[in-house]
């Protein structure tokens, strides 16, 4: 493909010589060598580990309990080397300076821009970092001048009645500040089904005719406007292009738990992106956020369908985005990853505990992906994603099998034996060997860093990074047996047939759980430790010392959760561009104008906020006097007992129907304070007396309002 060779004036003029058929062959040729080459890398590292771990287990002869051993050692030693791999290739990619086939090649800033929708599916998402993201990216492509050929999209499936109020007046008044009405849309679904996913294919079905791309945001995204034209030109440029996926750096942690992730994602991610998209090149992956898409190819290609059998891992489809890239190839169409482009940023939990309950809802969908691997037109490269995305959550049960066999082994053989032997040679190369696959690409990064001027500077200096480096280091070896711990115990539950509520994500938030929290849902960790760590002993003081790291994780598990919600611990080390240097999309916020309070009540007081909510209300087409009866029954209950009579479901009910909220809204301001429930009384009381206080010169005017309709008193 030309596009892919280099650059927009080389490529045309390669077209001119070879033709573009030729060049896609020579491309796709190329790919096909790369593929190669970090297959038969990694299958050679996994050789020699094997090769090793065949060494130890021949001494004292077979077993079956050795052969199973065996084969998870070869699964899970494989998909190390997989990683090594990518991550060396990744650094020489890095170290040459000039990879001609990626797809920012083609970028050319003269390409006009084309009709791009900017979506953001949100649930019950704090409303002033939503839409103060929105008006980030807005106020970006505004200064760059490019602001009309995109529109953007809120798409709510919130269900809790005051984050429902709290958006419907931060989207007014966003677009008061921007005059940016009929350009910011905001849309609230009655039912959120099919959470996301089914959130994204409404919006493409009802508005994506409109737009030829839209750029898929989650709640913490932020993009500058630079990235964002970045894309569509990629995009227009390269007409086979479905998907561009972008490289989101993790930006504003707060937290230890956060600022470590954020400083070890910064450092070690472009060694990994870049072999990523040295093997994968057009047959990429998505990851739900931070990308641009084609509308048509994914309207009519992408479609989710009904997995066999019953949730957890059968029914609708939970984690989408693997599975529409895979779709989106199965099309005919190709999916980049722009690893090199800058001003992609997302958030991430704020602790361990948000962080494991997060992976708890991802494990889950990433289960289903099994059902793909079985599907017959899913391409090998698109297979192996879904292989990785399963592996991500299965390789854990899979290490704490491996490890409990390997004990058992070694319990079998102090029994019989009475001592415990080891082929010492073999057992010391293979470990330093797993010790250099895992830890190796920390370095190499490092290296990659400190061999560009000024590149370490962000990060505090050279021994900072380094600090922060090894500090890291002793933190992932401490929380990877804690991980193990609850993803094995996820992947088990689901296939057990327990599946899990998806909540809000926590982004933002305080310490975290305290102490009896955190106790309650950790304990079995230091008590297993302890277990595993006297049997280990038992078997032999030096078989303990080989399980010392993962006993220390399992032994500190509660001390570790609660500290990784600490802020300020550590703040010298762990820094990031993004800290030192941020771009200036970072580092503007914006306020608006939202009560404090309970918002269910002030789109039933507050005159603005009761015609605001009102008229985003859909007229109700069909009049249905049950339906009717039903919410007129709900208002007179608010209306004697106050806003704690009704469930959520009721309020949303009730907030549904724009005709009856603004009756309510005349009858309690026109009913006297002994009539009605004391707490309207006292709520209008506050809302007279906030308006005293900012015009004490005159008195408030009481509202003008239309009779009151007796059905709602």
């Amino acid at each position: 493909m030309v596009q892919h060779m280099s650059g927009p004036d080389r490529s045309a003029r390669l077209v001119e010589l070879v033709g573009p058929a030729r060049l896609d062959e020579v491309f796709q040729a190329k790919v096909r060598q790369r593929r190669w080459a970090v297959g038969l890398v990694t299958l050679g590292i996994a050789g020699i580990g094997v090769w090793l771990m065949c060494d130890m287990l021949n001494l004292g002869g077979w077993s079956p309990l050795k052969v199973v051993e065996l084969g998870l050692f070869v699964l899970l030693f494989t998909a190390l080397a997989f990683g090594f791999t990518q991550a060396f290739i990744g650094f020489l990619v890095l170290a040459e300076g000039h990879e001609p086939l990626k797809i920012t090649n083609t970028l050319d800033p003269a390409t006009p821009l084309a009709s791009t929708a900017i979506a953001m599916p949100i649930f019950n998402e704090d409303a002033t970092t939503v839409f103060g993201n929105i008006r980030t990216l807005y106020d970006s492509l505004q200064q760059r001048s490019e602001l009309e050929n995109f529109d953007f999209y809120l798409l709510s499936d919130s269900v809790e009645p005051s984050k429902v109020v709290e958006e419907e007046l931060a989207w007014a008044d966003l677009c008061r500040q921007t005059n940016g009405f009929g350009k910011i849309h905001y849309r609230r679904r009655r039912l959120p089904v099919n959470r996301k996913s089914g959130n994204i294919a409404d919006f493409c079905r009802r508005w994506g005719h409109r737009h030829r791309y839209m750029i898929v945001l989650d709640a913490d995204s932020i993009m500058t406007g630079e990235v964002v034209s970045s894309l569509v030109r990629l995009m227009e440029v390269n007409p086979r292009t479905g998907i561009i996926q972008t490289m989101p750096k993790l930006a504003k942690a707060q937290t230890l738990f956060g600022r470590i992730q954020q400083f070890a994602s910064r450092l070690y991610s472009p060694v990994f992106a870049a072999g990523l998209n040295f093997w994968q090149q057009g047959a990429g992956n998505y990851w739900g956020h931070n990308a641009i898409i084609r509308v048509s190819p994914f309207l009519t290609s992408c479609g989710l369908p009904e997995l066999p059998g019953r949730a957890p891992l059968g029914g609708r489809v939970l984690s989408h985005d693997f599975v529409e890239a895979a779709l989106m190839r199965d099309a005919g169409w190709e999916v980049w990853f722009a690893y090199d482009l800058e001003g992609s940023y997302e958030g991430l939990p704020p602790n361990l505990t948000e962080y494991v309950k997060r992976d708890r809802r991802w494990c889950q969908g990433n289960l289903q992906h099994m059902w793909f691997l079985l599907a017959e037109k899913i391409r090998p490269v698109s297979r192996l994603h879904l292989i990785q995305g399963i592996l991500a959550y299965g390789s854990s049960p899979l290490l704490a099998l491996f490890i409990l066999f390997g004990t058992f082994q070694a319990a079998i053989d102090r029994w019989h034996q009475k001592t415990l032997n080891v082929q010492l040679p073999s057992a010391f190369i293979l470990m330093f060997l797993t010790l250099l696959l895992l830890f190796s690409p920390k370095l190499l990064s490092l290296i990659h860093l400190s061999s560009q001027s000024k590149s370490l500077r962000p990060y505090g200096g050279g021994l900072r990074a380094a600090v922060g480096v090894l500090l890291e280091v002793v933190f992932s070896i401490l929380v990877a047996p804690i991980m193990v711990w609850f993803h094995t115990r996820f992947v088990f539950r689901n296939l057990g047939g327990q599946t899990v509520t998806w909540h809000t994500q926590t982004r933002e938030g305080g310490e975290g759980p305290g102490w009896a929290a955190t106790l309650s849902e950790y304990w079995p960790l230091p008590v297993c430790g302890i277990g595993l760590g006297l049997f280990a002993w038992w078997i032999s003081p030096g078989y303990f010392l080989w399980l010392l790291p993962i006993l220390l994780g399992l032994w500190l598990a509660v001390p570790l959760a609660l500290l990784s919600g600490r802020s300020g611990l550590l703040k010298s080390f762990f820094l990031t561009p993004e800290e030192t240097e941020p771009v200036k999309e970072l580092t503007t916020s914006y306020v608006f104008q939202l009560r404090e309070g309970d918002q269910f009540v002030h789109a039933i007081l507050d005159p603005f906020y009761n015609a605001v909510h009102v008229a985003l209300q859909k007229e109700r087409r069909n009049h249905a006097p049950a339906a009717e009866g039903y919410v007129a029954s709900l208002a007179a209950k608010l209306f004697r007992q106050g806003p704690e009579a009704l469930t959520p479901r009721e309020k949303r009910a009730l907030l549904a129907d724009g005709p009856t909220v603004a009756r309510l809204h005349v009858l309690i301001w026109k009913t006297p304070a002994h009539l009605m429930n004391p707490v309207w009384s006292k709520a209008l009381e506050s809302y007279r007396s906030a308006e005293r206080l900012s015009k004490p010169a005159s008195e408030p005017a009481e509202p003008s309002h239309s009779p009151v309709d007796p059905a709602v008193a």
